[in-house]
């Protein structure tokens, strides 16, 4: 099955392009309440329109002319609405509400940085490490595992060597902030260890400041950003608004217009998603492209359709830092319930799969079949970026 990690990614993977997925995007767009200041209120959606088409031309020929993905446009104005309602509980709860108190110290600059997250996922030039995602199901793949306790996740994740965890808080993943704020818990009874707790990222639709301080408030150490969602303008502020809450920001791109916008807003950890929003085709030859684009210093993550060993020590031979995978891992976790014999019930083929990722392989020498199964049981235990004797 084809590996598909965004949240935005996994709303369209498996389905076809047709009429009603490019039909224009105002039929959909939903209008605002007036603002109580009398003004004029810009919906992200109507946002990244007019900053991807006016203040980018290379971003304008991208985007401008095929439009936003219907199914972006849904869920950015379900978000829209999400934020709407947390904003009114704030405004009802007044002055003494955890996140305006939260906005307030970061408006004020009393809030701490940290680079937790890039410090983890930051590996040498022929080194590559895994950010493994928690996620329960995605619109279209359905129910992807059976999660009673994302603390089995969080354990598993850390033993088998994850630089980094990511936690889908979408609700159309069957996410929740209380998933992330379990993990991050969790996390600190490694506190001491070598290697240390991983930072958690937390993967959702971020449109507004307010969400970002529930990130941090929850405990995540960094956001996902998503240019196709955002546009040049809104990304800009967004990810100062993540430095003022102390958090690093992932961006994410699919294409060269959007990688630009990246780079002109000075982005340090960027993404490369290789699955094409209009077609929701995977292709990997899309990371291997962008990447010889990326500036010196930038963190390279690649995302989704990394389905075999192989894939991962190409990207990591191609310069990637770090691979973000969610869908593999979780179907993959299910062979501990659902094992066809006590030795395949008693062996977490996802805790292999990490190890199988970062293992010091050869992209020319590796097989092409089975791929998954070489770099498991090394035996020094020995994988780029961790050495365990």
């Amino acid at each position: 099955m084809t590996e598909c990690t965004s949240p935005l990614a996994f709303c369209v993977a498996g389905a076809r392009p047709t009429t009603a997925h490019r039909r224009p995007a105002r039929r959909c767009e939903r209008p605002l309440l007036p603002h109580p200041s009398g003004r004029a209120l810009i919906s992200p959606l109507r946002r990244a329109r007019l900053s991807m088409t006016a203040t980018d031309p290379s971003v304008a020929s991208s985007e401008g002319s095929r439009g936003l993905p219907s199914v972006l446009v849904d869920i950015l104005q379900r978000k829209e609405r999400e934020v709407q309602q947390l904003k009114a509980d704030m405004e009802r709860a007044g002055a003494e509400h955890p996140l305006r108190k939260r906005m307030a110290q970061a408006a004020a600059g009393n809030i701490c940085s940290s680079t937790a997250f890039s410090g983890a996922i930051r590996k040498p030039r022929g080194t590559v490490c895994v950010i493994a995602e928690i996620k329960r199901q995605s619109p279209s793949a359905g129910v992807l595992a059976e999660v009673p306790d994302v603390r089995f996740y969080s354990q598993m994740y850390y033993k088998a060597g994850a630089a980094a965890i990511s936690v889908l808080t979408d609700e159309a993943f069957a996410g929740t902030l209380d998933d992330l704020r379990t993990v991050v818990e969790h996390q600190k009874n490694y506190r001491g260890n070598f290697p240390g707790p991983c930072p958690v990222l937390r993967k959702d639709f971020i449109i507004d400041e307010v969400q970002i301080a529930e990130a941090a408030e929850a405990g995540a150490a960094a956001v996902l950003l998503i240019v196709a969602a955002l546009g040049r303008e809104k990304l800009q502020q967004l990810l100062q608004a993540t430095e003022r809450h102390g958090l690093e920001a992932l961006v994410e791109v699919h294409d060269e217009a959007e990688l630009e916008v990246a780079k002109a807003v000075g982005a340090k950890i960027i993404g490369v998603n290789a699955r094409n929003l209009h077609t929701f085709e995977v292709n990997l030859d899309v990371c291997m492209s962008l990447i010889e684009r990326f500036p010196e210093g930038v963190i390279a993550v690649a995302e989704s359709g990394i389905k075999e060993t192989t894939d991962a020590w190409r990207l990591r031979d191609a310069g990637f830092s770090a691979l973000l995978i969610g869908e593999l891992l979780m179907r993959a976790s299910q062979s501990v319930k659902h094992g066809a014999n006590a030795y395949e019930s008693s062996y977490n083929q996802a805790f292999g799969i990490i190890r199988a990722f970062q293992s010091k392989g050869s992209v020319k020498f590796g097989p092409t079949t089975l791929a998954r199964g070489y770099g498991m049981n090394e035996g020094a235990k020995e994988s780029l970026g961790y050495l365990e004797m």
